[in-house]
């Protein structure tokens, strides 16, 4: 049903050829990556901070507001 060709050479090209060149991304790309996560998490944490700080008067009770 299926044919699949295997090359019988694969192994010694995959593990004993030049390794391949390093392709680095522009640090600009690096540092829009970095700025995104960072307000990602402080805008994260400035929801839960503004949620739990709205909500934190119903877990007491009447007298306990004085």
């Amino acid at each position: 049903m299926f044919r699949y060709e295997v090359d019988p050479g694969w192994y010694e090209k995959y593990w004993f050829s030049d390794r391949p060149p390093v392709r680095r991304r522009p640090f600009s790309a690096s540092l829009a990556r970095f700025g995104v996560v960072v307000a990602l998490v402080v805008g994260g944490s400035a929801m839960l901070s503004h949620y739990h700080a709205n909500d934190v008067w119903h877990g007491y009770q009447d007298w306990e507001h004085e």
